[in-house]
C-alpha cells in the first residue's frame, strides 16, 4: 500500500520500538481480539474503538458491529493531503444506520523534517508528491486552504452540524513556528466556517503545546468550549481505560495499541485500539 496513513502507521510502529516514550507504539500481534464485554451502564467510563486507514467493506464492518466486537466506534478517514485513498468517502450514513459511532479524521501537512524514521518519512513525501503533502507546505495559508477542504467533505458525506473533524498531527521532535502556522490556521479556519468543530490527533509528548494553541484559536472565536484532543501513547493503555488516564485531563479518546490482528464473526483486520469518552465521538 502506498497511502501515506498505512506508512504513517509503520513509522509509529517503528517508533514504539525504539522508545515507548514516543506516542505511538505497536502491541503483540494477536490473532483474535478481547472478549467483547458489556460492563452495566453506570459503570461504562469508556468506549473502545478501533481505526484504519482502508474502509474494509461493509461486510466486514457488520460482522464487527457491537456487541460481536467490544468495539463502539470508528475511525472514518477523508481523502486529505497526507491520506489520497477515498474509500470511507460516502459510508457516513451507512455505518450509522448499522449502529458504528464515528471519528472523522483529516490527514493534513506533516513536518516530515521532525518526524523520527526521517529517511522513511521523506520517502513516504517524495512517493506523494511535493505539491500535495510535504513539509513545504505548512504555511498559515494552506491551513485555511484545507480547513475549507475539510468542512466541505464533513458537509458531503452528511455529517451533522456541529460534528467535530480531528485534524491529524503526527508526532514530532519538536513543534516548529511553521507547524503551528498551519495548525492554528486549520483550527482557526473550521471554527470560522462555523458549522463544524476542530478536533486535534496528537502525540501525548506534542499535546500540552497543541492544546493551548487550540484554546487559543477557540477563544479567540468567541467559544469557551474545550477543544476535542486525541491521544496517541502507549505506556499504561488498556481497551477499558478511561481516555485521561493517559494523563492529560483533556484527552477525550486515547490510541494505545496499534497494528493489532483481530477476529471477530470470522473476519480479520489489522486495526489501531483507542478508547473514547463517547460512542460516536464526532457525533455533537
Amino acid at each position: 500500500m502506498t497511502d501515506v496513513v498505512h506508512n504513517l502507521k509503520t513509522i509509529r510502529a517503528a517508533m514504539a520500538i525504539a522508545a515507548l516514550a514516543i506516542a505511538a507504539a505497536c502491541g503483540s500481534d494477536s490473532p483474535t481480539g478481547p472478549s467483547p464485554v458489556t460492563p452495566p451502564k453506570d459503570t461504562v467510563i469508556s468506549f473502545p474503538g478501533f481505526d484504519l486507514s482502508l474502509y474494509p467493506g461493509d461486510a466486514a464492518m457488520r460482522a464487527w458491529t457491537y456487541p460481536a466486537s467490544p468495539y463502539y466506534w470508528t475511525g472514518y478517514y477523508f481523502p486529505a493531503p497526507c491520506h489520497r485513498d477515498t474509500s470511507w468517502s460516502g459510508k457516513y450514513t451507512s455505518l450509522r444506520a448499522m449502529g458504528w459511532g464515528v471519528t472523522a479524521i483529516y490527514v493534513g501537512q506533516q513536518d516530515w523534517s521532525q518526524i523520527p524514521s526521517a529517511a522513511a518519512a521523506r520517502a513516504v513525501e517524495m512517493s506523494q508528491g511535493a505539491a500535495t503533502c510535504s513539509a513545504s507546505l505548512l504555511s498559515t495559508a494552506q491551513g485555511t486552504d484545507e480547513a475549507a477542504d475539510a468542512v466541505a467533505k464533513m458537509r458531503a458525506d452528511g455529517f451533522p452540524d456541529r460534528a467535530i473533524v480531528f485534524l491529524d498531527v503526527e508526532y514530532v521532535t519538536t513543534v516548529t513556528p511553521a507547524l503551528l502556522d498551519y495548525y492554528r490556521a486549520w483550527v482557526s479556519g473550521v471554527l470560522r466556517e462555523g458549522h463544524y468543530r476542530p478536533g486535534v490527533y496528537a502525540a501525548k509528548s506534542n499535546a500540552q503545546i497543541l492544546y493551548a494553541a487550540a484554546v487559543d484559536s477557540y477563544r479567540a472565536a468567541g467559544s469557551s468550549e474545550t477543544p476535542a484532543f486525541w491521544i496517541a501513547a502507549s505506556a499504561g493503555f488498556s481497551p477499558g481505560a478511561a481516555p485521561t488516564a493517559v494523563g492529560l485531563d483533556f484527552a477525550k479518546l486515547w490510541q494505545g495499541m496499534f497494528e493489532q490482528s483481530q477476529t471477530f464473526n470470522g473476519v480479520t483486520l489489522r486495526v489501531d485500539v483507542n478508547v473514547a469518552s463517547s460512542k460516536s465521538p464526532s457525533t455533537p
